[in-house]
């Protein structure tokens, strides 16, 4: 009765206001299985009392936090329990607490839950598996998902509260920590360090602290989920009064943001509500991370983190200014409100007046009367992209933000127009706005004297930056499809593309790109370069032709091509071999000689040294000149029509190489821009420059494609052998280590990586290689492996039926063909570990489905593991 009185008193409390909540049709299911092992105490709770929790609780709490007063869109999130297990999964040893043996346990159980459950699709269900006690120092541990997620895992350990569950599931959308900021000396505001620190769970004023609470989540999560529109959020840059609506209401201005120097300031109101610990008034939150070092925290796994990045984070940290006092989840209280405020630099002013409805607030910011920085010029050598930046980074305003740009054109002042930073991802100092910067495309076309200069949004301007000679070339390589073959060897043509040019800067790359986006030929050529073919193959590939400032063009190139060369022709005369330099078939006529050959439509005549006519029946079709060059060229370019006829090439003392035909096409032509490549900072350690010459690199890929270093691969933390959970204790001889993965965008693959490492020694790599090999055997025979948690894992291996030459040899290599799991679970993986000397490189691709690999897409990876072997070798490749 108690709790249908404060409903219904909400609900009246709501109307007096002139609001009506929205009430939830977003309804998720969570499934729940337990685990236990030999010797484990009992779990408090079961399966059912679990479900009832979900059910009612939960539910209730995730409805209210995302139903706002006064919406018009339905948005609330509601959870209902799904399918349980009435037994426990028996695992084989206690479940794990900490680090990747946790993660893994928690991928592990939830194949295995749903293998049990008889669910063949989880991808829009959340479970809970919930534990006995196990040591863990956590009562609730989730993966952290996205605000798009709509699945998720949590992990219950010795617990039944619902408050665990639902502050895991805000992980699962995306949501951290609500922390609290505290400093020693008693003030409410400070910068990281000794003074100041982060203590983790403490700002307990919303669900994400550790302290069971009603009160709203934080706008700051709304924001994340989608709950508050951008809109409804507004940065602050010059003193301003605005009318911020209270942290539970959907509509109105919902939050002020305030950037300080390096600090970053989250501010909203909250308004009296029922069962809350605070008072109306404003809830300031810190944004900007603080460092490690800085970090309260029960979690010893908080303390070996990796920093903070400078991306929009999903923690936060809430400043005391009232009577706020936290110690732990069971120490804490007071109010954490205030109608005033001043950050700790003492430049921005916070003050309010608060109603039930709204908070007049006003931001008074000291005047900004500091110019910003000199902008310096990138080099001019680097730009060769027209969306290279032309500005070094630096120039950024530390008070407010940069509003414009005027430049100087041989002496003459005018604005320049810019542009907002591409491929920009929000950061805690901008999570709204990209910044505005000045790419080479933005500059006139023409040669010309060039200056900038910065001006912020309080009109300081910069200084001029130093003045740069440059000449801006909008024109794009011409592009046709003439191709001309000079030279051969055995059956490999090289053929000169005479139709790729350009008359400005002249060419800088030319790539032949295959559909996986892979380069498979690459040139430097400034004019006419060179690709190879395979004689009597067809090439087909994506072209990319740009010139030296980015400009280019792209299309689809296909070229076929006959070869007959003169060792397939009836003779008369004394012929010999004509040697390696015109390569093999070609012959040398002493004396006088005449050679016959079947042809049919255009066709080159290919000659060396001499002179010689070329002729069918009794017409003379062409005559080649006299050359003393012992060199392969072009005598004759002839067409004797759609009809094959005998052609006589005769002469005294020449040399013939071959007749053949080039046709090419370059359709479906679009312009294209070069794009600056990724930075990679791994590679200002010069160890992982030299492991980064045999994996992935950036220049095999098309510029679509960015090549990485993943989360953790330039260390020995993670394993490098992990194929079928196997044991591997040449992990410990690993020296260096360095693990790339290529991404784009609707990538086909869901993992595409290279990894290299270097062992101690020859001989520990070749242990490696041998342990591996056993792993796979012993899995090919059971099919899978049985994790430590008793899940089972099942494997499919498929025979690799043709194998290239260039691979390492038999016994330093293993290569795998596989699928991994089934169901919507299942994914295929291509595995080519090769071995020599102390050095190790994998490549991995893997692709999500019960869809094998075709063979011919094997044979295109077996081709790039080829490449891999040849860098291993040393030689380039």
């Amino acid at each position: 009765m108690k709790r249908i009185a404060l409903v219904t008193a909400a609900l009246f409390g709501l109307a007096t206001l002139g609001l009506t909540p929205a009430f939830a049709v977003d309804e998720r299911v969570i499934d729940i299985v337990s685990v236990s092992w030999a010797g484990a105490a009992p779990l408090p709770s079961d399966v059912k009392a679990l479900e009832i929790l979900v059910n009612t609780k939960v539910n209730a709490s995730w409805k209210s936090f995302t139903t706002l007063n006064g919406d018009t869109r339905d948005r609330a999130i509601s959870f209902v329990a799904g399918k349980t297990l009435a037994e426990p999964i028996l695992l084989n040893s206690k479940m794990p607490c900490v680090g990747t043996a946790s993660m893994s346990f928690i991928n592990s159980m939830r194949s295995e839950a749903y293998r049990r459950l008889g669910i063949t699709d989880d991808s829009n269900r959340y479970l809970i598996i919930t534990a006995p006690k196990a040591g863990c120092i956590w009562s609730g541990r989730a993966q952290l998902g996205t605000p798009q997620s709509t699945s998720g895992t949590l992990v219950l350990h010795d617990t039944d509260d619902s408050f665990v569950i639902v502050h895991e599931l805000g992980h699962t959308f995306g949501l951290g920590h609500t922390n609290f900021l505290r400093c020693s000396d008693g003030k409410k505001d400070g910068a990281w360090g000794e003074t100041c620190k982060a203590v983790e769970y403490g700002g307990v004023i919303d669900v994400m602290g550790n302290v069971d609470t009603k009160s709203p989540l934080n706008t700051y999560h709304q924001w994340r989920i989608g709950l508050l529109d951008h809109s409804q959020v507004k940065q602050v840059w010059q003193t301003q009064t605005l009318t911020l609506a209270p942290s539970d209401f959907a509509n109105g201005l919902r939050a002020i943001y305030v950037r300080d120097g390096s600090a970053a300031y989250w501010v909203e109101y909250r308004r009296t509500l029922n069962g809350v610990g605070y008072k109306p008034g404003l809830v300031i939150f810190r944004i900007d991370p603080p460092p490690i070092s800085s970090v309260v925290s029960i979690n010893p796994e908080d303390a070996t983190a990796n920093e903070f990045k400078d991306d929009i984070g999903t923690d936060l940290w809430m400043l005391n200014l009232d009577s706020y006092r936290y110690s732990s989840a069971f120490s804490s209280g007071g109010s954490m409100t205030a109608l005033s405020a001043t950050t700790y630099s003492g430049n921005v002013t916070f003050t309010a007046a608060a109603s039930e409805t709204s908070a007049i607030v006003t931001i008074s910011k000291k005047a900004d009367v500091t110019p910003p920085p000199v902008p310096v010029l990138l080099p001019l050598n680097e730009w060769r992209y027209p969306g290279i930046e032309v500005l070094k980074p630096g120039y950024a305003d530390a008070d407010t933000t940069i509003s414009s740009f005027e430049v100087s054109l041989d002496g003459v002042i005018s604005e320049l127009p810019v542009s907002e930073r591409e491929n920009w991802s929000p950061s805690y100092l901008n999570p709204f706005t990209a910044p505005l910067t000045v790419y080479a495309r933005d500059l006139p076309e023409g040669a010309y004297s060039f200056a900038i200069r910065a001006i912020d949004i309080a009109g300081n301007k910069s200084e001029w930056s130093q003045a740069m000679k440059v000449n801006i070339d909008r024109g794009r390589p011409v592009v046709t499809s003439d191709f001309n073959l000079t030279a051969i060897n055995g059956d490999q043509l090289s053929l000169t593309w005479t139709g790729a040019k350009d008359v400005g800067s002249g060419l800088c790359k030319t790539n032949l790109v295959d559909k996986d986006g892979l380069i498979i030929q690459s040139s430097t050529a400034k004019a006419a370069p060179t690709l190879k073919v395979k004689s009597g193959t067809i090439l087909k590939a994506t072209a990319q032709v740009f010139d030296c400032i980015g400009n280019g063009v792209t299309g689809d190139l296909s070229i076929t091509n006959t070869v007959v060369p003169a060792g397939k022709s009836s003779r008369t005369g004394k012929w010999s071999t004509a040697g390696a330099l015109y390569g093999s078939g070609a012959l040398k006529c002493t004396g006088k000689c005449t050679a016959s050959l079947s042809a049919s439509g255009r066709f080159d005549v290919l000659v060396g040294t001499g002179a010689a006519t070329v002729s069918t029946g009794t017409k003379i079709l062409a005559k080649i000149p006299d050359s003393t060059s012992a060199k392969l060229r072009i005598g004759a370019s002839v067409d004797i029509g759609s009809n094959k006829r005998v052609v006589r090439v005769s002469g005294n003392n020449f040399v013939l190489i071959a007749l053949t035909s080039v046709l090419a096409t370059f359709t479906d032509v679009k312009d294209i821009d070069r794009l600056p490549a990724v930075t990679d900072p791994s590679l200002s350690d010069s160890k992982q420059v030299a492991l980064a010459k045999f994996g992935f690199n950036a220049d095999d890929f098309s510029q679509e494609w960015s090549v990485l270093p993943m989360n953790g691969g330039t260390t020995l933390v993670d394993p490098s052998l992990d194929l079928c959970n196997g044991t591997f204790a040449s992990e410990k001889e690993r020296v260096e280590r360095r693990q790339v993965i290529a991404t784009k965008p609707e990538s086909a693959f869901s993992f595409l990586s290279t990894e290299t490492v270097r062992y101690s020694s020859p001989a520990a790599a070749q242990s490696a290689q041998r342990e591996l090999l056993k792993v796979m055997n012993q899995c090919m025979i059971e099919k899978g492996y049985t994790e430590s948690s008793g899940a089972v894992m099942p494997y499919t291996f498929t025979q690799i039926k043709s194998l290239p030459s260039g691979l390492v040899a038999d016994s330093s290599r293993v290569l795998v063909r596989a699928q991994i799991d089934s169901g919507v679970r299942a994914r295929q993986l291509l595995g080519f570990y090769q071995f020599s000397g102390a050095m190790f490189t994998g490549l991995y691709v893997m692709r999500a489905g019960e869809t094998p690999f075709t063979d011919a897409q094997v044979e295109t990876w077996l081709n790039v593991a080829v490449m891999m072997a040849t860098r291993l070798s040393g030689k380039s490749g």
